[in-house]
């Protein structure tokens, strides 16, 4: 028993070290006063923050991956809630099919998906942008999908079948009864898709143009550049406070745990 509980501590020690610890590694680089790697630093310094505030199109990434982000979410959580709702209790053949179609983005190589988005928005004249936006809400509507479909298998049916028993119709039923209980699934899967698209690159790689680059695509141009490998450390330790602040306040509005488990109290 003894020697199992520590075995289970050392691999979630080593788990939390091998995802921790690169982040870490970034973070302290970061505030180097010093041109060069050196972790931990010799000393504490704003230099690289103050060279990313600097750079205008490092500061332009940044707030349209915010606006890219914030606008995936919203439509993710919009298809992902109506698939949901279609497919949740649904059983056979021709529901599991779809069920997959949707959950296939998550192991579908990104890739492949944002070359072929590539190739389609240029057949029909679209803009690059609008790819863009489509690739991302691909990619992250099967998380809203997946988490509005757990708390909508936790709901209790007969709520549903006495709200309709009783005159309400099925916008107002879903208005009152359902969406006051699901609607921490569907904050679970909104903040899934936001951190999803803010920094997802391998599909915005074929999508992005001047005036239209995520932050994660500047960042690869300039590691390009020697140099700049601290500014980078810089941006990408803002972009992980940023995911930060939105969890933790998150988790003041709603409570992180009832988040993730879709619980059903209101």
């Amino acid at each position: 028993m003894i020697a199992g509980r520590l075995l289970l501590y050392l691999a979630f020690g080593l788990c939390l070290a091998l995802v921790l610890g690169p982040i870490a590694v970034i973070i302290g680089i970061s505030f180097s006063p010093i041109d060069g790697f050196a972790f931990p630093p010799t000393g504490l310094s704003l230099r690289w923050y103050a060279s990313f505030l600097a750079s205008e199109k490092l500061l332009d990434s940044l707030l349209f991956s915010f606006r890219t982000a914030l606008t995936v979410a919203v439509l993710s959580l919009i298809l992902g809630t109506l698939a949901a709702l279609a497919l949740a209790r649904r059983r056979g053949l021709l529901a599991a099919s779809i069920q997959s179609l949707f959950m296939a983005p998550m192991v579908f190589p990104t890739i492949i998906l944002g070359l072929a988005i590539l190739l389609f928005v240029r057949v029909i004249s679209a803009p690059l942008w609008l790819g863009l936006i489509v690739a991302h809400v691909l990619i992250s509507t099967p998380y809203c999908f997946r988490m509005v479909t757990g708390s909508l298998q936790a709901f209790d049916p007969t709520l549903e079948e006495a709200s309709q028993s009783l005159g309400a119709g099925p916008i107002r039923t879903f208005a009152y009864v359902i969406l006051p209980l699901i609607w921490p699934g569907m904050m679970a899967g909104a903040l899934f898709a936001f951190i999803v698209s803010f920094g997802e690159n391998n599909a915005a790689l074929f999508l992005t143009s001047p005036g239209y680059s995520t932050m994660p695509i500047e960042l690869l141009g300039f590691l390009q550049f020697p140099g700049n490998q601290l500014i980078v450390a810089a941006a990408s330790t803002v972009q992980v406070g940023l995911i930060v602040v939105l969890i933790v306040l998150m988790e003041r509005l709603v409570g992180l745990a009832r988040i993730v488990r879709g619980d059903r109290r209101g």
